[in-house]
């Protein structure tokens, strides 16, 4: 039954946008230490780059982008419903609750900078994932294999970079 409703959603196609508002569309899961970021040429239907990217190289990732032809979606935790981060001990929870609260001071210091910048930045709530993802939010081999078949990306990657492609592939 896993196997049929896997082949269900790798049948799905994401829905092409014909009217990109601009030549470029990145994506970037942001992270304490390293944000994962995609990039994508609307024109020639190539991807410009996928890797992770510290907060403090995040303009020098773009530099080949003008900001008046990019659009940047940046995925904006903070705008979905909070839950109680239980499970495991005081310390566990304590932990996780820092780590979010983190990621998510991280999102929107990127997107101020990249404001400043000139770019044109929309924040989006967490995109629902699905069968791709496992219980503890890691990507499921399912979903490994998504991202590889519908982007043709095989490079080593972490989930952050696989979290942007797949935004990608939603908005281009």
């Amino acid at each position: 039954m896993a196997t049929h409703k896997f082949q269900k959603y790798t049948a799905m196609k994401f829905i092409p946008r014909l009217n990109c508002p601009t030549p470029y569309l990145v994506a970037i899961d942001p992270d304490l230490n390293a944000s994962g970021v995609a990039a994508w040429n609307t024109k020639t239907r190539e991807w410009l780059f996928a890797k992770s990217v510290s907060i403090e190289s995040i303009l020098e990732a773009l530099v080949g982008l003008p900001p008046e032809e990019t659009t940047i979606y940046i995925e904006a935790g903070w705008k979905i419903k909070k839950h109680n981060l239980r499970g495991g001990n005081y310390l566990t929870a304590q932990a996780k609750a820092r780590n979010v609260g983190e990621n998510h001071a991280t999102g929107k210091l990127i997107a101020k900078i990249l404001r400043k910048a000139g770019y044109a930045v929309n924040e989006f709530s967490p995109l629902k994932k699905g069968i791709f993802k496992d219980l503890d939010g890691s990507w499921s081999s399912h979903g490994r294999q998504y991202i590889e078949k519908e982007s043709g990306l095989s490079h080593r990657m972490n989930d952050d970079v696989r979290d942007a492609i797949y935004t990608i592939l939603h908005f281009r």
